[in-house]
């Protein structure tokens, strides 16, 4: 029996997959297509994703299949910017990255799946279909079909995870509904490759154009990519047809410039599963939400949920936590991603009213020029679940990387962690530990670490607060005086473990 059974080998699939290699879980993810799909679709990789699949062993591997991001305006139709901002080559942020990556979609999945090949306890299985789900009190048994073969097989896990898209079969087949947040429009996609030199906007561009709002995004090499608002009547056929889409396109380059890769009409959604699980079954990715792509932030959404559950299920299957941990999941996720949802919806909007005040429509509402690139709204962080929130505003956010002594020398925090809960400090963590304290960072496998001279963003959060307890996934549990973090830890330990590993663990540290 496998820990873990991953439905869909699409990119947020196949990072659960590689993180369940990392925290040591076995697992096998099915995918029911032969190969890799081999045309591009998402666009991009903020700086924490890009943290993210560092610690899930893949950013190496898919860095070939990427360009830095130059910066992102909104311009009206003759190209004057009316917001935006710049990012100069080498740009990092308080994760150590650069702000986003733009990505070449195929030559990141066939990278993110030869690093599985590390892990002797995890296996992806293409041309393999799952027909069936059916859950039990310790397992669940998924009925799965061979496509080439024919046939059927049934294989048990621990649990599965549904990342199989947004028409998802575990979705449905969970009894899952969809909640709309009630935006929905059409736009011709086309990507293309360059044939020839053009002079083209290194900018990611949101065109408000009061004929047609367009989006202009550079890709790696000589790939680029743009989305043509549809216009009321305007059908499928029409936007398909390459004579109309080299009209587009005119403006920007000569046909015998460029060779279309693709020109779609997509329908944007803005959708979230009224859950993110159901029992031993948990839904990522598009399975679980639809965003609109105006941030960028579709597939970076999934990533960030497999990261959370991931651990989690690691420390059920170790005895670390109890069961009820998983319950978190869906606790911490489903809020931050109706919040992405929301706020690529608001800039899906902002482009509409941006193109109206050129047709001599009012301006947009202050709240909603918030949402443009470069703007004043934020996403939110984390704010409840495996928090110790009273204990400090910190809580929920993301530890800054920081340079960490060990031995003589220093490494970046996430080399020197690695898959582990930590504790952080200027001076040795470990003199403000209890016995007790002690004992359950060693149950759970906790590193502790030194910063001992904390900079940047690090450094605000530890002149404030003597000792940090920090999540796997880099979120910051709680902070406290040095005085006051065993009764973090135990705050900790009630949280994670159940009612009879607590009672367990509870006559180990008092014996």
């Amino acid at each position: 029996m496998y820990d873990v059974a991953i439905v869909g080998g699409g990119p947020v699939g196949i990072v659960a997959a590689n993180f369940c290699g990392v925290y040591g879980l076995s697992a096998v993810a099915f995918d029911r297509e032969a190969t890799v799909y081999d045309l591009p679709r998402a666009a991009g990789l903020h700086h924490d994703v890009q943290r993210i699949l560092h610690n899930a062993g893949v950013l190496d591997a898919i860095l070939p299949s990427t360009c830095e991001m130059r910066g992102a305006e909104f311009v009206d139709a003759s190209g004057v910017r009316i917001i935006g901002f710049e990012t100069p080559p080498g740009t990092l942020l308080e994760s150590g990255y650069p702000p986003l990556l733009n990505i070449d979609q195929p030559g990141l999945e066939q990278a993110m799946r030869s690093c599985l090949s590390a892990y002797a306890d995890v296996a992806l299985r293409v041309s393999h279909e799952v027909l069936a789900i059916e859950q039990h009190a310790d397992h669940v048994e998924l009925e799965v079909c061979d496509r080439v073969s024919g046939d059927t097989s049934r294989v048990r896990a621990r649990w599965a995870i549904g990342a199989d898209g947004a028409t998802s079969f575990v979705r449905r087949s969970c009894g899952i509904s969809w909640d709309s947040l009630g935006y929905d429009r059409e736009w011709l996609v086309i990507d293309l490759e360059t044939t020839r030199p053009v002079e083209l906007t290194p900018f990611c561009q949101q065109i408000c154009d009061p004929d047609r709002p367009v989006t202009v995004i550079p890709m790696p090499g000589a790939q680029r990519r743009w989305e043509f608002q549809l216009k009321p009547g305007e059908t499928r056929e029409e936007m398909e047809d390459r004579d109309r889409v080299w009209q587009l396109l005119e403006p920007w380059l000569p046909r015998e410039a460029g060779r279309i890769v693709r020109a779609v009409v997509y329908r944007f959604h803005a959708t979230i599963a009224e859950r993110f699980a159901s029992g031993r079954v948990f839904l990522a990715g598009d399975a679980a939400h639809q965003t609109p792509p105006f941030m960028g932030q579709g597939l970076c959404t999934g990533v960030r949920d497999v990261e959370n559950l991931v651990w989690k299920l690691a420390m059920v299957r170790r005895g670390q936590a109890g069961e009820e941990t998983l319950d978190t999941y869906g606790a911490e996720r489903r809020p931050l991603a109706v919040a992405m949802v929301e706020h690529s919806t608001n800039t899906g909007k902002l482009i509409d009213a941006y193109a109206e005040m050129a047709r001599g429509g009012p301006e947009p509402p202050p709240a909603l020029q918030e949402y443009a690139y470069g703007g004043s709204r934020v996403l939110p962080d984390l704010s409840e679940g495996l928090l110790a929130t009273e204990s400090s505003a910190w809580a929920g956010q993301m530890l800054p990387q920081a340079v960490v002594k060990v031995g003589d020398g220093v490494l970046p925090f996430d080399e020197t962690v690695g898959p582990h809960w930590s504790v952080v400090a200027k001076t040795d963590p470990g003199a403000f530990l209890g016995e007790r304290a002690r004992r359950f960072c060693d149950a759970i496998g906790a590193a502790l670490v030194e910063v001992p001279d904390p900079e940047g963003a690090l450094l605000p959060v530890l002149d404030a607060h003597e000792v940090l307890v920090v999540r796997p996934d880099r979120l910051i549990y709680g902070a406290s005086s040095g005085g006051g973090i065993d009764s973090l830890l135990d705050r900790l330990a009630r949280q994670v473990v159940g009612n009879s590993l607590r009672a367990e663990a509870q006559a180990k540290a008092e014996s």
